[in-house]
């Protein structure tokens, strides 16, 4: 919605203080759906219901593998974080930290191994940024949250015969640029989310 469409908007009535930012640099459809899950976790006190699927099934199962692979791959040894918060309204879930370094993993374990075929054809970070902003911007955050300038972005499929396929491995340090675009898009989420809570529970 833009500046004069919400100024045109009535200033009463039901809906009229929701006003999601239609910017895709702001907030994203991805980010929208996060918000309303966070509405909802916070209107019901409980935490979304996970939905099983076999290819999230096989990514739990094989991510310890992975973990591993790296190790013995990269000599660097790993630790688990789990879920590191930032500020009071967001977080993110870190896979491994790297033992001794400001540096952490993300991995993914692809179920189709076409998908690491896909991933086998990055060269670096600008092409995972290009290719899967996603998957960088889920890293990039990571590093927001752990200030950890360093991350390695990793995926493995045990089932390639060649050990040089079975893993990609890339170094991702996101700029200040990068950060400065997450800090925006938390802040006006968090500003959505208060809005939609304001709307829904009214003093």
């Amino acid at each position: 919605m833009s500046e004069s469409e919400l100024k045109a908007r009535p200033k009463s009535g039901k809906g009229s203080s929701s006003k999601f930012i239609e910017d895709s640099s702001c907030v994203s459809e991805d980010a929208k759906t996060y918000i309303m899950e966070k509405v909802a976790e916070t209107l019901t006190g409980e935490p979304k219901n996970e939905v099983f699927s076999h290819a999230t099934s096989w990514g739990d199962t094989w991510e310890p593998w992975a973990a591993e692979y790296f190790t013995k791959v990269t000599g660097l040894e790993l630790e688990i974080i789990g879920f590191v918060p930032w500020g009071d309204h967001a977080g993110g879930s870190v896979d491994r930290g790297v033992v001794g370094k400001d540096e952490h993993v993300e991995i993914k374990c692809p179920y189709n191994s076409k998908n690491q075929i896909d991933y086998l054809m990055l060269t670096d970070q600008y092409d995972l940024k290009r290719d899967y902003p996603n998957h960088y911007w889920q890293v990039a955050a990571n590093c927001l949250f752990t200030k950890k300038p360093l991350a390695h972005f990793v995926t493995f499929d045990p089932r390639m015969k060649s050990d040089k396929h079975k893993m990609v491995h890339i170094e991702v340090v996101p700029n200040e640029d990068d950060y400065q675009l997450l800090a925006l898009k938390l802040k006006y989420a968090e500003m959505e989310k208060q809005i939609i809570l304001n709307l829904l529970t009214p003093l």
